[in-house]
């Protein structure tokens, strides 16, 4: 599997446009999610160590078309050796935040959890990337846990997932335009709704 760049408010904007003008064409989850529909998306991160030490960043965001939100789009393929690939692309957008919080996860799933994150995308890792203020975070090492998964495949063939997820990752920090680097550990909580879906 070829290493996934992350891309924040691109991939987000296109994702979330999608969705907007989408309907459902499958609306039974593999799994019942508990969360209505109606429900906020919701996120929490804890920072340990460097200098964003004892920071907390925590916000509940809209569902549906906007500059801020959450969107989990799983794809699964299988790639030029016969290999099959399934991943989550997550994306979690907060302009409401000051300053703006932008996050992405690539997720190599194993079934309906995710491999432990590493510094890259691939066939053995998950990965993670985390933009806020002056500093750009990528993922070292971690681990995550998926619950209440659910899913729903819409009519052009876009399956978006919802859950919720807990992990924990040692990140490499840096600054925008600047050499200097530290790392840090964040904790976090990451609960991704159902999305609505408008006919066209």
């Amino acid at each position: 599997m070829k290493t996934i760049k992350l891309l924040f408010k691109p991939m987000l904007i296109a994702i979330l446009l999608i969705t907007h003008t989408s309907c459902s064409s499958d609306d039974n989850p593999i799994d019942e999610n508990p969360n209505p529909p109606t429900d906020s998306h919701f996120y929490e991160l804890s920072f340990t160590g460097g200098a964003t030490d004892g920071e907390t960043l925590t916000g509940n965001l809209p569902i549906g078309y906007g500059n801020s939100g959450v969107v989990a789009i799983r794809s699964v393929s299988t790639n030029g050796q016969g290999e099959t690939e399934d991943t989550i692309i997550l994306t979690l957008t907060d302009e409401i935040q000051t300053p703006n919080l932008n996050l992405a996860m690539g997720l190599t799933m194993n079934n309906n959890q995710a491999l432990g994150f590493g510094p890259n995308v691939n066939e053995t890792s998950s990965g993670m990337t985390i933009t806020y203020g002056d500093y750009v975070m990528n993922s070292l090492s971690g681990s995550s846990t998926i619950t209440d998964y659910g899913e729903q495949t819409v009519y052009t063939g876009v399956t978006y997932a919802h859950f919720k997820i807990t992990f924990t990752a040692d990140m490499q920090v840096g600054y925008t335009n600047q050499t200097d680097t530290f790392t840090t550990q964040v904790t976090g909580t990451i609960i991704v709704r159902r999305p609505i879906f408008n006919s066209l």
